[in-house]
């Protein structure tokens, strides 16, 4: 009889355990999907600003308490008809606005960039751009990310070149903004994207141009998990 209850007992576990591994397949990816559902957003940090040759840029420190996951996006636009040696861009964290560490820090194009003029007056939501002549400098170099210096510095940005006939300029993502005839643009920008550890509670970017006869122009945004 013990021996009968025995076999009863394990067949049945056997049956159990069987029943669990087919349920968990079949239940587990839907949980699993359900809970990749993020929150997620992006904020630009520090709008376009000059940065004089010789000079060290000190952008503005972010909060990144709330973040579980933490993108740094850094552009720096050479604006110099000087050649530039390459300024050093800096990665500060902190745990409270205070008490900087150096996270990372690397040195961006050493060259002398080229400059033109826009020809006409490009609207936001635009996918080309005219220019003076695009021929010249790098600016019909497919896939080359170049700078509009507009009149109000804030409003400026950096587009890609996607294509080039003559001397229009089809770009690889819309305008963000309009801007006037006669408005300067440059064929260098560097751009970098940096990973903040979880840890952190602030960042910030430093841009020290050590160069002191070529300035530059830099920018930075920051997109954060907030929840999941």
């Amino acid at each position: 009889m013990k021996a009968k209850i025995k076999k009863y007992l394990k067949s049945r576990t056997a049956w159990l355990l069987t029943v669990c591994c087919i349920l968990l397949l079949v239940i587990s990816p839907t949980v699993v999907e359900a809970a990749l559902t993020k929150t997620t957003s992006i904020d630009e940090i520090d709008a376009w600003q000059a940065v004089a040759g010789g000079a060290l840029g000190e952008g503005t420190a972010d909060s990144i308490s709330d973040s579980y996951a933490t993108l740094l996006y850094i552009e720096v636009a050479l604006t110099d008809s000087d050649a530039q040696a390459g300024c050093t861009v800096i990665v500060e964290v902190s745990y409270g606005d205070d008490n900087w560490m150096e996270l990372i820090s690397f040195t961006g194009t050493a060259e002398t960039p080229g400059a033109d003029d826009i020809d006409g007056t490009p609207a936001a939501g635009e996918s080309t751009i005219t220019l003076t002549d695009a021929t010249t400098d790098d600016f019909n170099v497919v896939g080359r990310k170049w700078f509009i210096l507009d009149g109000t510095v804030g409003n400026s940005e950096s587009v890609r070149t996607k294509s080039v006939s003559t001397n229009t300029v089809t770009l690889c993502q819309d305008l963000l903004r309009s801007h006037a005839d006669a408005v300067v643009v440059w064929d260098r920008v560097d751009e970098w994207m940096v990973s903040i550890p979880f840890g952190a509670s602030y960042v910030r970017t430093l841009i020290n141009n050590t160069d002191a006869d070529a300035g530059v122009h830099f920018t930075t945004r920051i997109s954060k998990v907030t929840g999941l």
